[in-house]
């Protein structure tokens, strides 16, 4: 069966399954098929019990009411089919539907876990690797010095030594005043 469906009320206490009749080459009758309807009680990990209870149903119908639904329980259906003598189809039991779970309580699984610690896994992964890589390129980038600003630090070398050695050896200085006189003729 393909489609399998459930629709649940907590009031009524009901849940309606219903699916679609499986793909055949030669059918289009829906009542070709009967169905096999196993619907268990999920195991409760918290009191250690295993399946609590198990509902087989056989149904010529693409439907099914479920009277026992308690909201506060887990449940899983899974759905068969064979031939209900009617049509050429193989006698035998089909392969059985995916099964889908209904009810409320929700329980930790395998699968929960994984939804959690796959994503936080590659996210630390990814920051352990964002790091090592930052921390390479540091190890491997000379670190490039800045130039000296000239006109604001003060120089550790003196430029002009010989300039200022002159200076200091002449002690006084004569100063010549020039004028040029012009002649007339």
């Amino acid at each position: 069966p393909l489609n399998v469906t459930v629709n649940c009320t907590e009031a009524s206490r009901r849940c309606s399954i219903w699916w679609q009749p499986p793909r055949t080459s030669h059918m289009e009758n829906k009542s070709c098929f009967k169905y096999e309807i196993v619907i268990e009680n999920k195991a409760d990990a918290e009191k250690n019990t295993k399946t609590a209870s198990k509902t087989t149903e056989i149904t010529e119908k693409d439907s099914y009411l479920y009277e026992s639904f308690s909201s506060e329980k887990r449940y899983s259906v899974k759905i068969r089919a064979t031939d209900a003598g009617l049509c050429r189809v193989s006698s035998n039991w089909g392969e059985w539907s995916t099964p889908v779970e209904f009810g409320t309580q929700q329980f930790t699984s395998t699968s929960s876990y994984m939804l959690f610690l796959i994503p936080s896994l590659a996210a630390g992964l990814t920051f352990l690797l964002c790091m090592t890589v930052r921390a390479y390129f540091k190890k491997t980038s000379a670190t490039v010095p800045q130039p000296r600003d000239p006109f604001r630090e003060p120089s550790p070398m003196d430029f002009q030594p010989e300039y200022m050695d002159v200076l200091k050896k002449q002690g006084t200085e004569e100063i010549t005043n020039i004028e040029e006189v012009m002649e007339c003729k």
